[in-house]
Formats: structure tokens, C-alpha cells, sequence
């Protein structure tokens, strides 16, 4: 029988053991860890940070129409870096003009044959063509987007959406 009471006895002991490391080991494990990663974000040494949100506050949509071959939009606010992340355009002929078979999208003001993006046509039952397109690109402030389209149609219009950054 007292052989029965100290077995119990060391198992009890055992479980009461188990139970304070259950208590106590997490708070020191996470204690050591905290300490060990821990981070200083000072003026001096800031940490970066992304703000995941930004692209859907500051959405902004430019668009250009135009009774000829090329239109070009408003100029970018300046501050600003306008970043381009869909196309949609429609060019328009009126016969006997032939029908429209190229578009490009150039951003202005640069060299005429940098920052020039060729579109693909979809041509439609009258002799227009359209596109809509994703597509990254950056307009800095104070540029603007030009759109042409040849053979020359008589009408194009054209809407940029994306979302505006401010430039240091």
C-alpha cells in the first residue's frame, strides 16, 4: 500500500510539473523571441512599409477624344506619376476611308520611338477597330499619352485608367 501512495504521489508531482511548464514555457519562449526580432524604427533608420490600400485610393482615369487620327489626354498632375494599368479605345472611319489597321500608344513628351507601345485591333463589322488591354506603364507628371491610329479614321477616343503615386 505505501508502495501504491508514493507512485501516486510522483505522478501527481509529475502532472503538477507539466502543468507549470505548460504556464510558464510559452511566456519565456516568446519573451526571447520578442528581444531577439526586435525592431527600431527611429527618423534616422525608418522601416518601409507598403501601403497595400494606396492603388485603390488614388485611382485616376484620363481619357482623350478627337476628330482626326490622334488624340492625346491632360497632362499627369505634377507630384505625380500616373501608373497606367488598362487600355480602351475605339478609332471610327467613314467610308470611303479604309479601315483602320493600326493603333499606337505613345508617352509624351519623349523621343519618338521610346515609350511607344503597338496596340492590337479588334476590327468591328464597319471598318473601326477597338482594343482593351492591361498593360504597366509609368507617365510622369507633366507628360501626357498620345494615341494614333492609321489609316486615318475620323474619329478616336481613347480612356487610360490607373492609379496616381506622389514622386519625391
Amino acid at each position: 500500500m505505501l508502495f501504491l501512495k508514493r507512485g501516486l504521489m510522483a505522478a501527481g508531482a509529475l502532472a503538477l510539473a507539466a502543468m507549470l511548464l505548460n504556464f510558464v514555457a510559452p511566456r519565456a519562449a516568446h519573451a526571447v523571441v520578442a528581444t531577439a526580432v526586435q525592431v527600431m524604427n527611429t527618423s534616422a533608420t525608418p522601416v518601409p512599409t507598403r501601403d497595400v490600400d494606396a492603388a485603390g485610393r488614388s485611382a485616376y482615369t484620363i481619357e482623350c477624344h478627337s476628330a482626326g487620327a490622334s488624340c492625346s489626354t491632360a497632362v499627369v498632375p505634377s507630384g505625380y506619376t500616373f501608373v497606367l494599368d488598362s487600355i480602351s479605345f475605339y478609332a471610327n472611319y467613314a467610308p470611303p476611308l479604309p479601315a483602320v489597321t493600326g493603333c499606337t500608344m505613345a508617352l509624351a513628351p519623349a523621343a519618338p520611338t521610346q515609350n511607344v507601345y503597338r496596340l492590337t485591333l479588334t476590327p468591328d463589322l464597319y471598318g473601326g477597330a477597338y482594343a482593351a488591354t492591361n498593360l504597366t506603364a509609368y507617365v510622369n507628371g507633366g507628360s501626357s499619352i498620345f494615341l494614333g491610329c492609321w489609316p486615318s479614321p475620323y474619329e478616336v477616343n481613347g480612356v487610360f485608367a490607373g492609379h496616381l503615386v506622389s514622386t519625391p
